[in-house]
């Protein structure tokens, strides 16, 4: 029989470069994606107390509303109010006085400048009509007095409104002079606050004296 050299068993290779770099390369992608874990998690803490720190934040209210402010408070008295009817933060109350302070002006600046020119001049058809207060109560001027009532009253409740959205006394500018400006506004409050003291010296000074 003829004798068979069985070949003997080869040793294992070793383990080369490559087997070194797979490993280096598995590790490197579990490190990376541990950092990335740990990023966005820092990321997700750091949002959620920047959005705590924007609700902590407290919001400021608008300062309150200043009578003291507005216009009309101008030398040499400045804000005079010794009854206190303006409150600070009334800003609704405000407008209501404001609105009455202008209109009676307006209508005192009238009542002066016809308290005096009445005595120089008669309208047509108003002759034998007296000067002074009794002309309310002498036909034809208690016609006269009707008629301006009633017109008065129509032009107030109809085309003169107050309009939330504008200043107190703001009609528009109809004659279109332009100057509705705060110096303007001043100038009216001031002739008109006047004008309230003169109108009613007018009408004391004919109770007292009986001529116009």
């Amino acid at each position: 029989a003829s004798t068979f050299d069985v070949p003997a068993p080869a040793a294992s290779a070793p383990a080369g470069p490559s087997c070194g770099v797979g490993l280096l390369c598995v590790g490197a992608v579990a490190s990376a994606g541990a950092m990335a874990r740990r990023a966005a998690a820092g990321s997700r803490k750091k949002a959620g107390a920047s959005k705590h720190q924007l609700r902590a934040e407290p919001v400021q209210a608008p300062p309150p509303f200043d009578p003291a402010a507005q216009v009309g408070a101008m030398p040499p008295l400045g804000f005079f109010d010794p009854a206190g009817f303006c409150k600070k933060g009334d800003k609704d109350g405000f407008r209501n006085l404001r609105a009455a302070e202008i209109k009676h002006g307006r209508v005192a600046m009238m009542a002066a400048l016809g308290g005096v020119a009445q005595h120089f001049v008669k309208f047509p058809g108003f002759d034998g009509v007296p000067s002074g207060l009794s002309a309310v109560s002498t036909a034809p001027g208690t016609y006269g007095f009707v008629a301006l009532f009633l017109v008065a009253g129509a032009l107030e409740l109809g085309l003169w409104t107050e309009d939330p959205s504008k200043e107190p006394g703001n009609f528009g500018d109809p004659a279109g002079l332009g100057q509705y400006n705060t110096e303007m506004r001043q100038r009216e409050l001031n002739n008109g606050r006047f004008a309230m003291f003169a109108a009613i010296g007018i009408i004391s000074a004919e109770l007292l004296t009986g001529k116009d």
